[in-house]
């Protein structure tokens, strides 16, 4: 038993090291089957932080540090001939989240916010179909590669998983469960 428990014992602690240095970032990305259907493109994982986030955008990364995001994750998703791309970042504050999402709001000329399940973000439907939104201290894009009207429903489900995943208090908690920001009818 002693020496079971001795060769146990490193790849229990070989396991917790390597869990304890991925990026908390890294973890709010969704796993396999997280939403129906899709699995995690193999290889498909990018990180970055600082200058680093160059991995991720190639050419203006300094748009990302110099509006507030610490560092980013981003991922592939596939279910059969359909393609999700996830990218949560992490920002500075709640504030330089939100602040970071309405100017991709005020870029894609959306008029409105929408605020629901403890997230704050809007979808736009060209060039592709993508949700913005942010949750407390991270900005998150999802975007789908398939036909847009699978692909509305597929970034909602993303997003849901995702926003679920960040830290903060949960759907039931917040008092506007699901409300247009500025006006409008509730969505």
């Amino acid at each position: 038993m002693k020496r079971l428990a001795l060769v146990i014992l490193p790849v229990i602690l070989t396991a917790w090291a390597h869990a304890a240095q991925v990026p908390a970032v890294q973890k709010l990305l969704p796993a396999a089957n997280a939403v129906k259907g899709f699995e995690v493109l193999p290889d498909s994982l990018v990180y970055g932080k600082g200058d680093d986030l160059s991995k991720i955008y190639d050419g203006g990364y300094e748009l990302y540090t110099k509006n507030g995001v610490i560092d980013a994750a981003r991922q592939m998703y596939r279910r059969a001939g359909d393609y999700v791309e996830v990218t949560v970042h992490t920002m500075e504050s709640d504030k330089a989240a939100t602040n970071f999402l309405k100017y991709w709001q005020k870029e894609h000329k959306v008029g409105r916010l929408t605020v629901s399940e403890g997230w704050t973000g809007f979808v736009v439907t060209k060039p592709n179909v993508t949700a913005y939104f942010a949750r407390g201290a991270y900005f998150v894009t999802v975007s789908a590669f398939h036909s847009q009207d699978k692909a509305i429903k597929d970034v909602g489900a993303f997003r849901s998983a995702i926003s679920k995943a960040i830290p903060g208090r949960q759907p039931s908690e917040h008092p506007a469960r699901s409300r247009t920001v500025g006006g409008g009818k509730k969505k």
